[in-house]
């Protein structure tokens, strides 16, 4: 079925020329975050519970020279060593904290498997991690609001 121009594919490997693309956007700053309520994977389960408070989530990430990820699956770590962050309403916030300390995007990084990590550091030094199963890349004009 041919592809047409309001269908993307969702990235889920980072190989070298991906790479590549993606560096020019580090240091750039975060100015928005936006945490999806429904995730894309609780769409394609529909109907099967999960225990516990999500750990994985769909987010927007917003960088200040008009380029934003649509970031799905994402694991938000605070250490590599740590386990991801649970419970949406705790992550929202968490994440809104960044954008008002002024987080940049530090690094990207990539995984045993090929798939993107986005290193998120604050002015302070700490860093964050974001872990993401899926992504597509897009412009922005205008923020959302909220």
């Amino acid at each position: 079925m041919p592809q047409t121009e309001h269908e993307l594919p969702l990235m889920t490997e980072v190989d070298d020329a991906t790479y590549d693309e993606l560096l020019e956007l580090v240091e750039q700053r975060v100015v928005h975050i936006a945490l999806w309520e429904d995730s894309l994977a609780d769409a394609l389960e529909e109907g099967q519970a999960t225990a516990g408070p999500p750990s994985t989530f769909d987010l927007d990430l917003y960088l200040e020279d008009g380029i934003y990820f649509e970031l799905y699956g994402v694991s938000c770590f605070d250490d590599l060593d740590a386990d991801p962050w649970h419970g949406l309403a705790e992550s929202q916030a968490r994440l809104a904290g960044l954008v008002a300390r002024q987080a940049r995007l530090d690094e990207i990084a990539v995984d045993e498997e090929n798939g993107l990590v986005l290193v998120v550091g604050l002015p302070s030094g700490k860093l964050l991690y974001l872990a993401v199963a899926a992504w597509l890349l897009g412009e922005w004009d205008e923020l959302p609001d909220g």
